[in-house]
């Protein structure tokens, strides 16, 4: 939603203040006094009105530039300090301009309309929610330098979880039909040794069988090993994949603010959801297994 503080009523030309009776255009969007549109009697905003423009989008345009000019005066400043000694160099410097990351900003100290191959830092950030001085410094680091590696150890341990959490789902399903897939000879032995079923078309104690075993875990290590150290970057181009389509679908700048908000972050509860798919699957597979 714009803030019309401190923005000029187009009647009167008066800054609107907090608890002023704004009253918008329905056309244009172009805000007035409640008393001063009903004296003018209709918009007095014509010029917009011929270019079929948006109040709103004139507004949002000029709060952005007037924030990356704050933003600059402050790096100046910070430069100048550094220069002077006052101010420890701080590592990667030049990589983050000289900003001070700061938890409290919603994108963390750095420049809300830095582009992402066209999307902005600031939709980037309403999209992650949670963990962001963790994830935009990062996301900043693989635009600038073409890294795609990070450490992830959530990945490691649990990555169908991990991405289950921030509603990647594909890659969640992936994960978890792979990681099925490449537990059959583990299945297969807990059903034989530990619960006494026995598989006639198959002989676990076989140097075979071991074989098998050895080569589907060392690929599951290997698997759980890759998505700790390209996790993030999956999750850096899921971001930006889902925020265009969601531009593309949005009706209305409204909407699109909407789904940043709701198909962006995380949720505890997809991992429960996650959870019970993986188990499932090893349910199926277990029966399946006996059925053969």
């Amino acid at each position: 939603m714009v803030d019309y503080q401190g923005a000029p009523c187009q009647y009167c030309e008066k800054p609107f203040e907090e608890n002023d009776d704004i009253v918008v255009c329905p056309e244009c969007g172009t805000p007035y006094h409640r008393a001063c549109y009903r004296e003018a009697g209709h918009c007095t905003n014509l010029a917009l009105h011929a270019m079929g423009g948006s109040w709103q989008k004139i507004r949002r345009s000029e709060l952005e530039e007037q924030r990356r000019a704050e933003k600059r005066t402050e790096q100046e400043e910070q430069e100048a300090e550094r220069e002077r000694g006052d101010q420890p160099k701080m590592l990667n410097a030049s990589l983050y301009d000289g900003v001070r990351l700061r938890p409290d900003d919603p994108t963390v100290g750095l420049d809300p309309a830095e582009e992402f191959e066209g999307e902005t830092l600031g939709d980037i950030a309403e999209f992650v929610s949670a963990n962001r001085f963790y994830y935009l410094p990062l996301f900043r680091l693989m635009k600038e330098t073409g890294r795609k590696i990070s450490l992830n150890l959530v990945c490691l341990l649990f990555p169908e979880l991990q991405f289950a959490y921030r509603k990647m789902w594909m890659h969640t399903l992936l994960v978890v039909l792979v990681k099925t897939l490449l537990s059959i000879p583990y299945v297969m032995t807990m059903m034989t040794e530990q619960l006494g079923m026995r598989l006639a078309w198959v002989d676990v104690t076989s140097a075979g069988f071991g074989r098998l075993s050895l080569l589907t875990n060392t690929a599951d290590m290997l698997l759980s090993g890759a998505l700790c150290l390209f996790g993030n970057y999956l999750y850096y181009r899921f971001c930006l994949r889902r925020i265009k389509h969601m531009r593309k679908d949005a009706v209305s700048d409204v909407h699109y603010r909407h789904l940043l908000r709701t198909e962006g972050g995380t949720s505890v509860g997809n991992i429960f959801l996650a959870l019970l798919i993986e188990g499932a699957c090893v349910f199926a597979l277990s029966f399946l297994l006996m059925l053969l």
